[in-house]
């Protein structure tokens, strides 16, 4: 057969295999189709540009052809002993293999350091990571298996990780990121408001550990490069040592040698990830600590981009198949599917108590400011009758269960509590809360919290949002990239001032980003304590201070609420 021949029927083929692995998801919401792909794994090591062996897991289609390829830079090759469409079966990322069988190469890469992967890691998504991302491009594009068209998934650190492959040279096969509960800006999300509280320190394991639970690639029975690999993770920078380390955004971490909240921070290369021009779907979770981080990452992102966020936690999605959604977004950016989810609004959005809503824009237009002023207890639209009220400390905030990057339980014995009046008709915020208090306290510095609670006229509390601020970080500051309307701290060392002990200071901050329906007779409440059960290494003073909260003309507290609907008829 002559040359030109062979290749026009390799063309033929290989447009067959594309078309015959494009039966994507129906629409918004729809669950996996069936499949049309059997898939086989093999596992090998990628070398990086500077030598070091990454470990790879590798599922491809058993129908011969060349598939777009889908990276996954992993802190650990997690195998499901099969992968379906069960919400949750095998973990969310592991859901994410199911994409093999709809004619992709999906590739879960341990990033160096981790797993069985060679190498040390010296930070937490550092600059070696975010050249390693080049160099998995480059080498996923050009495999013989490889039609050329790469994308990327990740949600947690692996969200961080995706979306750093946009932070550096971007390599040109690179088409699309689907990335979730990532920090946009790494400070704000990881030491939120100053305090590090409810954030993972990051994959985090000793060598022994990893002996334990890595898994080796294929031919290596003995475990030999395992062992090998496994000695190089000794040098890895100990995760919480280094946030610890470094209280202010720009401390220098002496582990790295470089003020890291920035190295880190995929916000440092916001110019880098427009200029990619590389589209982005992002999802997020009204129950994650990082849902704030997914609105500040759409508002600074100029390429085409989209957010889901559900009634979720920490890369989750309940029995919303997140894999069906990504197979959606990688068939129109990868494959060229016509599937109508460009001509989707940006955004889709969960409210709780009321269903799914869409918008193009956040805050959304219906959305305005309100202000409920903070009284003796109460809390509502008019201003109460001044005064102050004050609360001790309570060291041991506990939860019967674990919270993790989710949402605390009730905290309402451990401090104060303001409460509204029952509601007369539904009310919506969605949004930003932002708590405006003036407080004063008998000691120099501590953390404040902050819960917004739906109570049931049964006193049935659901946690509906929350926020925290370091006293001595209070200061506000201009921001330096967009924000959704929410205030800003720098957090630098030189923007930090001490409370005068008794004195009232103003202490403004945003509560996580809301869409909720407080139903007619709940009442809404914020309450306010010095101490959380999520704290790590806090910091306690003996005896244990007092918190002052203020309500007067001169000091007015008050939780300003993104109202949608009126609470008209309800009595403060």
């Amino acid at each position: 057969m002559p040359p030109t021949m062979r290749r026009a029927l390799q063309g033929i083929v290989c447009a067959l295999v594309l078309t015959a692995g494009t039966a994507g998801a129906a629409g918004f919401g729809a669950p996996l189709p069936p499949a049309v792909h059997e898939v086989e794994r093999s596992s090998f090591y990628i070398p990086m540009s500077d030598g070091t062996r990454l470990a790879a897991d590798v599922y491809r289609p058993k129908t011969p052809g060349r598939y777009p390829v889908i990276l996954h830079a992993s802190a650990a090759r997690s195998r499901p002993s099969e992968t379906d469409d069960r919400s949750g079966a095998g973990g969310f990322s592991t859901q994410m293999i199911n994409l093999a069988r709809y004619g992709y190469v999906f590739v879960v890469v341990e990033r160096r350091g981790l797993g069985a992967s060679f190498g040390t890691r010296r930070g937490y998504h550092d600059r070696t990571e975010a050249r390693d991302a080049y160099d998995l491009t480059a080498w996923a594009a050009t495999q013989p298996w490889s039609q050329g068209a790469v994308g990327v998934f990740g949600c947690s650190n692996t969200g961080d990780a995706a979306m750093h492959f946009l932070t550096t040279k971007t390599h040109p096969a690179l088409k699309a990121v689907f990335a979730g509960c990532f920090n946009w800006d790494k400070y704000s999300g990881g030491r939120r408001g100053g305090v590090l509280a409810n954030w993972g320190t990051g994959p985090q394991s000793s060598v022994e550990q990893d002996l334990r639970t890595a898994i080796p690639v294929d031919g290596d029975a003995t475990r030999t490069l395992l062992h090998e690999a496994v000695r190089d993770h000794a040098r890895n920078t100990p995760l919480l040592d280094l946030w610890s380390g470094m209280p202010n955004r720009d401390d220098v971490s002496p582990l790295t040698g470089t003020p890291f909240w920035e190295e880190g921070s995929i916000a440092t290369y916001g110019d880098a990830v427009r200029k990619s021009g590389v589209p982005v779907y992002i999802q997020g979770g009204w129950r994650d600590d990082f849902r704030a981080q997914a609105f500040i990452a759409l508002a600074n992102l100029t390429q085409p981009a989209k957010l889901i966020v559900g009634d979720w936690g920490h890369c989750h999605s309940k029995d919303f198949s997140m894999a069906a959604e990504a197979l959606r977004w990688f068939d129109h950016w990868l494959k060229g599917a016509d599937n109508g989810i460009m001509q989707e609004p940006r955004i889709h959005y969960e409210t709780v108590n009321a269903g799914w809503r869409t918008a193009d824009a956040w805050p959304v237009p219906a959305s305005h400011p309100v202000k409920a002023f903070l009284g003796a207890g109460s809390l509502g639209m008019r201003e109460p009758e001044p005064g102050k009220q004050s609360f001790k400390v309570d060291y041991q905030p506990v939860c019967a269960r674990g919270t993790g990057l989710g949402p605390t339980c009730p905290q309402d014995d451990k401090g104060l509590t303001f409460t509204s009046a029952p509601l007369a008709a539904d009310m919506e915020l969605t949004g930003h809360p932002v708590a405006d208090l003036w407080l004063s306290s008998s000691v120099e510095d501590g953390p404040v919290f902050a819960y917004l609670e739906d109570i049931a006229p049964d006193g049935a509390i659901a946690m509906v949002s929350e926020g925290r601020l370091q006293a001595r970080h209070r200061k506000l500051a201009p921001a330096p990239f967009a924000l959704p309307g929410i205030p800003w701290h720098s957090f630098a060392k030189a923007d930090q001032e001490n409370l005068m002990p008794g004195q009232a200071a103003r202490f403004v901050f945003d509560l996580l980003p809301v869409s909720w329906v407080f139903k007619a007779g709940h009442r809404y409440r914020l309450t306010v304590t010095g101490a959380d059960p999520r704290e790590k290494l806090r910091k306690t003073y003996a005896p244990a201070p007092t918190w002052t909260v203020w309500f007067d003309r001169a000091h007015p507290s008050q939780l300003v609420l993104p109202l949608v609907s009126s609470p008209s008829g309800a009595s403060s």
